[in-house]
């Protein structure tokens, strides 16, 4: 379960990046990076909700960010949709296809999930990339995409403040859709699973259920994320589907820790800046982050919320031995 700290640790990141554009100023590059780790933020923390909290081992979620993204960017190319609704249609497109993966996958097991999502993940680049006639947009992909706006003025790129807020603002949302769904009787059954599928199945839990549910959420807020993402780039393409973002977000929960909120935003906020300043490496950049992922194990494999969490503990095993009376040692012999 999400322990108070973690509500604590949440409410410093969510206080911190709302401060943060007094301090950049007119820095838009910073703004950019700041925003752009907000949106992997809630998508991590979004996948962390089935590989940690779950156990599902479902690796089609940028899949889900991905059709979210181009389904808003359709609906408000060929349709005039306003991006507002476009995000909508894209967090429903979202949760609707993670529904009908996990129906066909959920009744696996273990290895057999991860290998229909992965084949999912797979084959969603070349059917964006043929679907040109569907209006997918090929290889060209989608352009241009309308952006979000308010009282009638479309949001500029030149002036990131109004999107970096509504950044902001889904990844509370994420945040608050994580906490209520791991508080909820779905999630102590899927927690329960995870911990001893046997004993939880024995007292009534359905697995399949559970699982269906919670890929659902999951799905439903990577959608969402990619409609966003899909206004403010103005531009999509299949590209997206490559692999520098699966590993980044595979980096990003290790990172932070798996099943341990909100550790999924924290790595996915300093993955952020550490692959940015890796840029002058070119091709090598992936090299350095497989890499990083060796060391991230190897050395710290409960991520820096389960660091915390054990510096905590031995802070606690030290003060309890200071506060132990000390033995006195008494001679009962007589003089």
């Amino acid at each position: 379960m999400i322990r108070r700290r973690a509500y604590v640790i949440a409410g410093c990141i969510v206080a911190i990046m709302a401060v943060l554009p007094l301090i950049t100023g007119d820095d838009t590059y910073t703004m950019r990076l700041l925003l752009i780790s907000m949106v992997w933020g809630g998508l991590a923390l979004s996948w962390d909700l089935q590989l940690g909290y779950a156990g599902v081992f479902n690796l089609g979620q940028v899949g889900f960010f991905v059709c979210g993204a181009y389904a808003s960017g359709m609906l408000t190319i060929y349709a005039g949709v306003s991006p507002w609704l476009g995000m909508v249609a894209g967090a429903a497109v979202g949760g609707l296809i993670a529904v009908a993966l996990g129906m066909a996958c959920l009744r696996l097991t273990g290895i057999y999930i991860a290998l229909l999502t992965l084949a999912f993940f797979e084959v969603l680049g070349p059917l964006l990339t043929v679907g040109r006639p569907w209006g997918t947009g090929g290889k060209s992909g989608l352009l241009p995409i309308p952006p979000l706006s308010w009282g009638g003025q479309p949001f500029s790129v030149y002036d990131p403040l109004q999107w970096y807020y509504v950044a902001l603002g889904l990844l509370i949302v994420s945040m608050i859709v994580v906490v209520v769904v791991v508080r909820s009787r779905i999630g102590r059954g899927f927690i329960a699973l995870r911990d001893s599928e046997s004993l939880a199945q024995a007292l009534g839990v359905d697995r399949f259920r559970s699982s269906l549910a919670v890929v659902g959420i999951s799905g439903a807020l990577a959608g969402l994320l990619g409609a966003f993402y899909a206004s403010y780039q103005g531009v999509l393409s299949p590209r997206l589907l490559g692999l520098d973002l699966f590993l980044f977000l595979i980096i990003a929960i290790i990172a932070g820790g798996v099943g341990k909120f909100p550790g999924a935003v924290i790595g996915a906020i300093a993955v952020t800046f550490v692959t940015d300043s890796l840029r002058p490496t070119g091709t090598y950049r992936l090299l350095i982050l497989g890499v990083l992922v060796v060391v991230l194990v190897m050395f710290l494999p409960a991520g820096a919320m389960g660091g915390l969490d054990s510096a905590t503990a031995r802070i606690k095993r030290w003060r309890t031995r200071r506060a132990r009376p000390p033995v006195v040692d008494v001679d009962l012999k007589e003089p």
